[in-house]
């Protein structure tokens, strides 16, 4: 993180492309995609997010580079305190090189610049729709593109991306072209993610050859330190066994998020989701006595007020069933009735009436004090708000 003013915060990989901007009370983020995430927190309203539009993102950019290059100019010339010139075995050299490098990296960063990484983004990874909030800074390396079931009729993150499964040939292209993307850069990736939205479903002879390839590709680079993290729903994990889930942990998959979304079926099979809580449980026990972390999503206010207390109700009861620990983690996702979703359509024709905010936190709030307190050996909570991812 470099300061460049009071309350102006940058921070950078050592490519010196840029992922935050803290300016007082606004947050911009950058995705390697190129997109920009602006976030207002402002009294009585909260946090407020909306997408930069491209050329006011390459202005913003210019004006923060400006800043910085003034600042690269007094750090060399040793007039910034703190960054003066120390002596050494050739003479005076300046403090923290690597420093100096990353700055001057980023003072070469023009706009072009960041609207080519952008381009090349999109020539190296199919669009990444959605990661759970503790891989927001994982490495995306995409085993499967896009969602094999694409039914549930509250998402549409994979809606235009048909599914496929990557070859071994391929998979070693996508690595060597992420290398030569990221560069130095990689090292800010703290896991890996196994994407895209349902990995771990191949079956056992296709998965470990591919994640073979990736661990010895990473190994000793720090993505592979955090180990790999994936997605998968309960109907697909259901049918891996501990033995299966064991040799995944040994093969260094440390945590996989399971879309729960409630406890109660009938309100799945309204959503259209595949499988049923039985199929939840019976994963989630497998993988827990195969030694592998769990991460579980709640969506708050699925179904409305006419499922309200079926999916509280029966939502604790399943959660109580596990055997979730402090090394488990469970979301809770407020649901947000997406312009393109089927979900909107058939509420509306079916007269469903949406939760509004108090009530979704009352929902937040019945769940979670059911659960074991995180410092008796119970889950961690987090929220899990789609607006604020970016990749």
């Amino acid at each position: 993180m470099i300061g460049l003013d009071p309350g102006l915060l940058l921070a950078v990989d050592h490519e010196g492309r840029p992922w935050r901007l803290v300016d007082g009370d606004r947050t911009f983020r950058w995705g390697l995609n190129g997109r920009v995430l602006a976030i207002e927190r402002a009294p009585r309203r909260g946090r407020t997010y909306h997408w930069v539009e491209s050329d006011e993102a390459v202005a913003l950019w210019e004006r923060t580079r400006d800043r910085l290059s003034l600042l690269l100019e007094s750090a060399i010339s040793g007039d910034l305190p703190g960054l003066e010139p120390v002596p050494g075995p050739g003479g005076a050299q300046p403090p923290l090189p690597g420093l100096f490098t990353t700055l001057e990296r980023v003072a070469a960063r023009d706009g072009a610049a960041l609207l080519a990484d952008a381009e090349r983004f999109s020539q190296i990874w199919s669009p990444v729709g959605i990661l759970p909030p503790d891989q927001y800074m994982a490495l995306v390396v995409q085993l499967t593109h896009g969602c094999q079931f694409n039914t549930c009729t509250f998402c549409t993150f994979y809606r235009d991306t048909p599914f496929s499964v990557t070859t071994g040939e391929d998979l070693r292209d996508h690595l060597t072209a992420v290398d030569s993307f990221l560069g130095e850069g990689v090292d800010l990736r703290r896991s890996i993610f196994l994407g895209d939205a349902n990995a771990l479903a191949l079956p056992m002879d296709r998965l470990v050859p591919l994640i073979d390839i990736v661990m010895a590709h990473y190994r000793g680079k720090q993505p592979a330190r955090g180990g790999m993290h994936a997605f998968l729903d309960g109907f697909s994990g259901a049918k891996k066994n501990v033995e299966e889930y064991r040799h995944l942990v040994e093969k260094g998959l440390r945590r996989t998020c399971i879309g729960m979304e409630s406890g109660h079926d009938p309100l799945l099979r309204w959503l259209n989701k595949p499988g049923s809580t039985s199929d939840v449980v019976q994963t989630a026990e497998a993988m827990k006595v195969a030694g592998m972390g769990v991460s579980l999503v709640i969506l708050l206010g699925a179904g409305g007020r006419e499922y309200d207390e079926a999916h509280v109700r029966d939502t604790i009861r399943v959660l109580r069933e596990l055997p979730l620990d402090s090394e488990d983690m469970v979301y809770f996702s407020r649901h947000m009735d997406l312009p393109d979703a089927a979900y909107g359509v058939i509420a509306r024709q079916e007269g469903i009436s949406a939760l509004d905010e108090a009530g979704m936190e009352e929902q937040h709030q019945a769940i979670a004090s059911a659960l074991r307190p995180y410092r008796d050996g119970g889950p961690r909570r987090g929220s899990y708000d789609i607006r604020e991812f970016i990749y």
